[in-house]
């Protein structure tokens, strides 16, 4: 069995949490109170015959946890850098998040770059986010955790990149 370690990031109210949750549990919830410090899910799938389980690790995105997230971040086969696509703030914050992650790693991981909330009016433009995720070496993908849309694909590709690279 695969057993691989995937660290959620990105600034505080994109969705992290949100995501984890229709991931893991089929659900949403609009009252989510804020992560403090992270949590940590365990999700079995099947990839390609293979057995996986995800290890799946959610950060604060809170400045308040900066100096944890290395902490968080050490071991990690790979990351979901998640923006809100109504908040072009939250894009520009992904940069320094990655270059914490390189810090922590040490080596390079697959990671995807997560437009969230699809669901609502678009205030960062689609094309500026993936050319971001080519400058920065990432996939690109949007979801909704609200409706689910994307959501598993997300973490099966994610995984499946884990796998091709061993």
């Amino acid at each position: 069995m695969y057993k691989l370690k995937i660290t959620l990031f990105g600034p505080a109210g994109v969705g992290k949490t949100s995501l984890l949750l229709r991931y893991i549990k089929d659900h949403f919830t609009h009252d989510l109170k804020k992560t403090i410090g992270s949590n940590f899910l365990i999700k079995d799938l099947k990839i390609n015959e293979n057995d996986v389980r995800l290890l799946i690790w959610d950060i604060g995105g809170q400045d308040t946890f900066a100096k944890l997230r290395t902490i968080y971040f050490k071991g990690s086969n790979a990351a979901l850098g998640i923006y809100d696509i109504t908040d072009p703030q939250s894009l520009l914050k992904i940069p320094g998040w990655i270059s914490s992650i390189k810090k922590s790693v040490k080596k390079t991981i697959p990671m995807i770059l997560i437009g969230n909330k699809n669901d609502l009016e678009r205030k960062v433009d689609e094309q500026e986010a993936k050319d971001l995720a080519k400058r920065l070496n990432c996939e690109y993908l949007e979801t909704s955790a609200k409706t689910g849309e994307n959501v598993i694909l997300a973490f099966k590709k994610i995984a499946k990149a884990c796998i091709e690279e061993t």
